[in-house]
């Protein structure tokens, strides 16, 4: 059951010294939510592919006065365990902490019949949506369980996530981060990491004019609405939840 969550607003600072780390954080979203994070006071830990785009978001939150952040080059298309050992390795040497993953990253793939789904295309979007999340939850489980309270986050999709046709590998792919958000979240219940999904809803977001193509965007939700909700998510202390933004 989604539990609707709006966008609220969180005290300047209240996340100093704290360290996130944001996968796909030079999307849509990821862009957003590495800088509300930001401004709350956290070290924001900045993975994509496109190096410079995160030179330039980089700049962006240094710019703005916020907490310096980090880049970590990292392509989730990989699947060696050593890879994601190497990089939480990196984030314990540079910081010794950290709070919380939120994992933005996204492929799309291919939306259309089951006939139409090439089979490295269906491959990769298991690999970036899932599989690569489940691979850093496991490599990041060590230093966050050092937290006093930490989060891991998964973001699903409003449309994917109800099995209808033509989703294809992308609604397959937010199926499975749902009950592997859940399954995290039971295996975890006496520790202080707590694991959860958002759902962002309808949004201006480059994805869902892919998904959505022609859709009036006066009454979506803006990029910077959803992070401020997705905050909320990413630092509640309940676990096993499935958020929804909610429009206010």
């Amino acid at each position: 059951m989604n539990k609707p969550i709006s966008s609220l607003k969180h005290a300047n600072n209240q996340l100093q010294d704290h360290v996130y780390l944001v996968t796909g954080a030079t999307g849509g979203l990821g862009r957003e939510t590495s800088l509300a994070l930001a401004k709350l006071g956290a070290t924001v830990i900045l993975t994509a592919r496109n190096e410079h785009k995160l030179d330039a978001l980089y700049d962006e939150i240094e710019q703005l006065g916020y907490p310096k952040p980090a880049i970590i080059p990292f392509d989730l298309e990989q699947k060696e365990d050593e890879n994601y050992k190497q990089l939480i390795q990196s984030i314990y040497n540079e910081f010794k902490r950290l709070d919380g993953i939120v994992n933005s990253a996204c492929h799309l793939g291919v939306i259309g019949p089951i006939g139409s789904q090439d089979g490295s295309e269906w491959q990769k979007t298991q690999q970036v949506n899932v599989n690569s999340a489940a691979m850093l939850s496991k490599a990041c489980l060590p230093l966050l369980q050092q937290s006093k309270h930490a989060s891991i986050t998964f973001i699903s999709d409003s449309s994917a996530r109800h099995s209808k046709a033509y989703w294809g590998a992308y609604g397959v792919s937010k199926v499975a981060l749902e009950s592997f958000s859940s399954i995290l979240a039971d295996e975890l219940e006496a520790s202080t990491v707590v694991s959860n999904v958002f759902i962002p809803g309808p949004c201006i977001l480059p994805i869902r004019k892919k998904t959505h193509p022609g859709e009036e965007e006066t009454n979506l939700s803006t990029s910077s609405e959803l992070a401020n909700s997705l905050l909320s998510a990413i630092l509640s202390k309940e676990s096993g939840q499935c958020f929804s933004h909610q429009v206010d």
